[in-house]
């Protein structure tokens, strides 16, 4: 019937508005100096050669004890984002392979906290949050 084309035309315009509103809506917004697109491995190398204290959180998205960590580090790291520089690795994205074959990583979830010199401290499994804040605040007096 033809009286419904201009319904169909009309509703499919809808359904491609709404399509790339929500497209441009999650799409990482890239500001000055922004790390948006430069992988785990490469942030690192950066803090590493600056010397920033930096804290490397290996993770997946779908383990439950991965869950529980990334949500104290959620709870935690916000106090120390002015001091210390997060490296967060998702370890099923395959742009972190060849950092994790570096870091030698093979239990999740497992965090290293790297001092100024570069130095690191290495903890695998969930930690408490009173325990994160610890070995933040450890790295931001200058220790390991």
């Amino acid at each position: 019937n033809r009286t419904q084309w201009p319904k169909i035309f009309m509703l499919a315009g809808i359904v491609l508005t709404i399509v790339v509103i929500l497209f441009v809506k999650n799409r990482p917004v890239e500001q000055p100096g922004s790390a948006v697109n430069q992988t785990a491995e490469v942030l690192l190398d950066q803090y590493l050669e600056e010397g920033k204290p930096t804290f490397v959180f290996f993770h997946s998205n779908n383990c439950q004890s991965c869950i529980d960590m990334i949500n104290i580090v959620d709870q935690v790291y916000p106090e120390f984002k002015s001091d210390i520089a997060l490296v967060d690795v998702n370890v099923y994205d395959p742009a972190n392979e060849n950092l994790l074959r570096r870091a030698r990583i093979y239990s999740i979830p497992t965090q290293v906290f790297i001092d100024r010199t570069g130095q690191g401290k290495v903890s695998m499994g969930v930690m408490a949050p009173e325990d994160l804040r610890t070995q933040l605040l450890t790295l931001t007096q200058g220790g390991k």
